[in-house]
């Protein structure tokens, strides 16, 4: 099945840009299209995968979603674009970022070299994340749209498309992305998320397979002498029991949704949706989700989760950090290198290996999203300007260790990086604040399991997730658009949550969740269901 899912940070509309997206976009049908069906769209040829070989990882990857690992950074750096991709051109783009605005132009002399090196003037607008939403829904509504867009996933989404960007099967289907090497080298699994009406419509923001990982503060397990793999939830209780000590202002769990994730994993839920013969059963909808809310109530009454930790605002990587929370169930893998910095050196990071709540095996994994976002290109008159869009996207989707992977990430060498003893590239002041632009979301490459200095980490990840990923579990939706999702699931699913987390603390009846299901299902539950469904139908429920 297509996978139109973005992946695990989607970027939602919220309401008010609905409307606006809306009138955009035009008139759709309920799956945002009516050319966006599951039967054209799994008749589109995907781009040819051609794996590049110029950098050989020290461990290997592999097909069940394993990433590869580098040890060291490598030293020789093969150049993967033989010639600028421009010759003086100007092109434009739009994304957004989660740091402060790096320098303009005139007082950048990363953004003046990564021009030189593609040989156009690249002008970037770049929008801080709070105000990301609004500015691409003014975006989308006004009539100039920049050459280069990082995507959000809104309402009557497939007609957004159609109307406003670029259809690239005539440059990437098939053999024909052999011009374009660097973007050949994403995985078939990231392309099929650009899919829509029929068609190719966006460059893959790649993730990896692994989606998630239960972080744990290794030396606090240490410290209060119990496993980092605790087997069933009864071990688990224990362990959490032992780690948490409220006069030292300690506690075994953080976030409370990163808590139920764990639970949701360990009595095996569904990826967001169970698919039995077309038909649909949402994870709120099951046995196993009544069963994860009755443990993590057994935690919160045994005083093992942070009692701020049902607050939206709960600093999580702070308190983990800080030792005052010992497991942060439900972070993002590319985390552990932030989690590294942060951590002063002072403490061991690891990974919990989670079992089935009987303890009798290993509990299995979800697929992450197989991307961050997609990148859109405006409608051109002129072929020959897509196709330099193209060659610029695809020296920005350069391999980890290439001669342009270097300096998309590190820059130029004693200004913005500097090289460690053993070959590691560490950021400088200036290049942390002059590579902040937002190229990362206009094209990009697979990370790999790379951590600067620290070669015993990548070992430890890639045996997780060497262990993890040949049972992970599919979500059957991916693949499928439903306009109920894009433009209302993100307010009802937190008003789900915030009411749910009310009867995790006692303030509302267990009893009050059947309620709450039965809300959900009426505000958005039901309709995605059936706009879902639809679309598996014509593929007779087969993914």
């Amino acid at each position: 099945m297509i996978n139109n899912s973005f992946g695990r940070r989607t970027l939602l509309a919220g309401a008010g840009a609905t409307a606006l997206i809306g009138t955009a976009a035009g008139c759709a049908t309920r799956s945002g299209s009516s050319s966006n069906t599951a039967e054209k769209n799994t008749g589109v040829q995907l781009p040819t995968y051609i794996e590049y070989q110029g950098v050989k990882p020290d461990l290997p990857g592999n097909v069940n979603g394993t990433l590869p690992g580098f040890h060291r950074f490598p030293a020789e750096r093969a150049k993967s674009v033989e010639e600028k991709p421009g010759n003086g051109e100007t092109l434009s783009g739009l994304g957004h970022i989660y740091t402060a605005v790096p320098p303009g132009l005139d007082q950048n002399s990363y953004w003046q070299g990564l021009n030189e090196r593609l040989g156009i003037n690249l002008e970037v607008q770049m929008v801080g994340n709070a105000d990301w939403e609004q500015k691409f829904a003014t975006v989308i509504a006004g009539n100039d749209l920049p050459d280069i867009l990082q995507l959000r996933v809104v309402a009557n989404f497939p007609s957004l498309l159609e109307k406003r960007f670029t259809r690239l099967d005539e440059f990437l289907a098939g053999d024909a992305i052999k011009e374009y090497p660097n973007l050949a080298n994403v995985a078939t699994r990231h392309w099929k998320s650009t899919i829509y009406n029929g068609a190719i419509y966006g460059i893959p923001i790649p993730r990896g397979a692994v989606g998630q990982y239960h972080f744990i503060r290794a030396d606090l397990f240490d410290a209060a002498g119990v496993s980092t793999e605790p087997k069933g939830f009864d071990e688990l209780l224990e362990t959490a029991k032992a780690l948490t000590d409220p006069k030292k202002r300690r506690w075994a769990f953080g976030l409370i949704g990163s808590t139920r994730t764990l639970l949701a994993r360990m009595n095996g839920e569904p990826n967001s949706w169970r698919e039995e013969g077309g038909k649909l059963t949402h994870s709120y909808e099951t046995e196993e989700f009544r069963q994860s809310l009755a443990d993590l109530i057994t935690l919160w009454k045994a005083g093992v989760v942070h009692p701020d930790s049902v607050s939206t605002t709960f600093p999580f990587k702070q308190m983990f950090n800080g030792g005052t929370v010992a497991i942060n169930p439900a972070d993002g893998y590319l985390g552990w290198a932030g989690y590294i910095a942060e951590s002063t050196g002072n403490y061991k990071l690891g990974l919990l290996k989670a079992y089935k709540r009987d303890g009798s095996e290993p509990a299995r994994v979800t697929y992450g999203g197989p991307n961050y976002s997609i990148t859109g290109l405006k409608k051109q008159d002129s072929p020959d300007k897509i196709k330099l869009i193209l060659r610029v996207l695809n020296w920005l989707a350069a391999p980890f260790g290439t001669e342009e992977f270097t300096y998309r990430k590190f820059g130029e060498e004693g200004v913005d990086h500097t090289v460690g003893p053993h070959g590691d590239l560490v950021k400088t002041k200036t290049g942390t604040a002059n590579i902040a632009l937002p190229i990362g979301y206009f094209s990009d490459s697979q990370n790999p399991l790379y951590e600067p200095g620290r070669p015993e980490d990548v070992d430890l990840q890639h045996k997780y997730q060497s262990e993890v990923m040949p049972t992970a579990i599919t979500n059957p939706t991916e693949g499928l658009f439903s306009n109920a999702s894009a433009t209302k699931n993100t307010p009802a699913d937190k008003k789900f949550l915030d009411d749910l987390w009310q009867i995790v603390q006692g303030r509302k009846p267990e009893s009050e969740v059947e309620n709450l299901i039965k809300t959900w299902r009426s505000e958005v539950g039901d309709e995605m269901r059936k706009e879902y469904e639809e679309q598996l139908q014509q593929n007779g429920g087969q993914r």
